[in-house]
């Protein structure tokens, strides 16, 4: 089934140049071998196609090599330093940090080991090692390293796009290659910086941050919107900014850095019109956002639509030319390697079973891994009411202080928030700062992707005492301000969705 507005790539003189070689023919091509790439390849090799999946780097992609797993082992490794009583200058602290950084590597690498192992004997599945270059929808050729300008051309009905993204740089003057780092090169750090600025307040800048303070850095932390975490409730980004600041961290928001001299390792900032000059600063981690990879795959050639954010594509994740899908960082769809996961099963129940109807694919939560986490899913408050109008949406907030774990453990930072719809509670978007919340919101997350309502969770019974309590507290509290007034409750509800209408 074709897509509406998409084309049938023509062969034309592409497959005249494709001649040259021998082709190579699979029922399925997948380019990429990153989350979602290694999801719809092991995916559908098991349904019993064969499929060749093509990767010019590592296997695992980011989330294996350069994101997810380093950053994660990282975040766990520094925090048990830490707990340690170490400090930067104590006897041990250094042999310490770089025995933690060598750990990290050694987590990771371990990982990519046995992935390669598993793409290796999985039954029906070959890896190419390789870049990619579509010649048509069905034909990818693969130029390999060595071979010259020898490439191997794999021709597949099917071929599957999960090239994912990569590091954006910024041009920032006096910055040279052996100061500068985005995640691809921060893993590979023997020693912890002694002045690290982390430029990018998001979800990895933050992170990294926290991981190296706790190695004994001394970091500044610039962000050019009013908050750190521009996507976060402003409650939960100050949280993190007071934690941050706690572990020593400098934290600039609303700050631009404007150039970098290499002379005293000054990095110049420019924050409401006022010139800041940070001194010593011997590495900069540059996290200011993800830019697909879409470069050189022959995509302009075929007529495949891309916009800012990524490839187009529709619902059943078909891009504007028959036969051509594409998932994860690349589209403009999804930014999360668990979306990617996501999308690459989606897309594996499709192809095998295309007579299924495909369900919306819903919001995808996130989560920032700094103290305290903050874990969220759904639009923010200001979107749900420019959509919704301000009258039909309700928020709830418990504090963890106010709940019995919360107390006895002295948590005394973080909060569980529910947005939901007026009268009915259906969960429109939560979000959890504190202790494991990425753990705590899984509920919410279950509820808002199936348009399930706080009604259902207040009838939900939590052992005590757990913080998952919070949870359960919020939809009280949304029930027992709905209760006494009903008719009134449903009388606005009516008039104000008649309004929308």
């Amino acid at each position: 089934m074709t897509a509406p507005g998409t084309t049938r790539a023509g062969a034309g003189d592409t497959r005249a140049e494709a001649t040259a070689v021998s082709d190579q023919r699979f029922d399925a091509v997948v380019v990429g071998a990153g989350s979602g790439g290694l999801t719809v390849a092991f995916g559908l090799a098991r349904t019993g196609k064969r499929v060749a999946v093509v990767e010019a780097d590592a296997v695992g992609g980011d989330c294996t090599n350069v994101g997810c797993i380093p950053s994660k082992t990282l975040l766990a490794a520094s925090r048990a330093l830490a707990e340690r009583g170490l400090r930067a200058g104590d006897p041990g602290w250094a042999d310490a940090a770089r025995t933690v950084l060598a750990f990290v590597r050694a987590k990771r690498d371990a990982l990519r080991e046995r992935e390669d192992h598993e793409v290796a004997v999985e039954p029906n599945l070959t890896l190419v090692r390789g870049r990619a270059r579509l010649l048509a929808a069905d034909r990818v050729a693969v130029a390999t390293a060595g071979d010259g300008a020898a490439e191997r051309v794999l021709v597949a009905p099917i071929v599957v796009l999960a090239t994912g993204a990569r590091a954006v740089t910024i041009p920032l003057p006096g910055l040279d290659a052996d100061v500068a780092t985005t995640n691809a090169t921060l893993f590979d750090l023997v020693d912890p910086p002694r002045h690290l600025a982390v430029i990018g307040g998001g979800a990895i800048g933050a992170e990294m941050a926290t991981a190296f303070a706790r190695l004994g850095s001394r970091v500044t932390l610039v962000e050019a919107a009013p908050q750190l975490l521009p996507a976060a409730p402003a409650a939960a980004a100050e949280l993190v900014s007071a934690g941050l600041r706690a572990r020593g961290v400098a934290v600039h928001v609303g700050a631009k850095a404007v150039r970098y001299e290499r002379d005293g390792g000054m990095l110049h900032l420019e924050t409401d019109g006022d010139a800041v000059a940070v001194a010593g600063v011997d590495r900069v981690l540059v996290a200011v956002g993800r830019r697909p990879n879409v470069d050189g795959l022959g995509l302009e050639a075929l007529g495949v639509r891309v916009g800012r954010g990524g490839i187009a594509t529709d619902r059943a994740h078909r891009t504007s030319v028959r036969g051509l899908y594409a998932i994860g960082d690349a589209t403009e769809r999804a930014k999360f390697t668990h979306a990617a996961n996501a999308q690459g099963r989606r897309l594996v129940r499709h192809l095998t079973a295309p007579w299924l109807p495909l369900v919306p694919e819903g919001d995808y939560p996130a989560a920032t891994f700094t103290e305290p986490e903050v874990a969220q899913v759904g639009p923010s408050l200001a979107a749900l009411q420019a959509r919704y109008g301000a009258d039909l949406v309700v928020t709830h907030r418990v504090d963890l202080a106010a709940l019995d774990r919360g107390y006895v453990e002295g948590h005394d930072a973080g909060f569980v928030e529910a947005h939901a719809m007026r009268l009915t509670g259906r969960v429109l978007a939560a979000t959890v700062v504190g202790p494991h919340a990425a753990e705590l919101i899984q509920l919410l997350v279950w509820l808002q992707r199936r348009r399930g309502s706080l009604w259902q969770l207040s009838r939900h019974v939590v052992a005590y005492p757990a913080l998952s309590e919070g949870l359960k507290k919020v939809a009280d509290a949304f029930v027992f301000a709905t209760l006494p007034k009903l008719p009134r409750e449903l009388g606005a509800y009516l008039r104000h969705r008649w309004r929308r209408r």
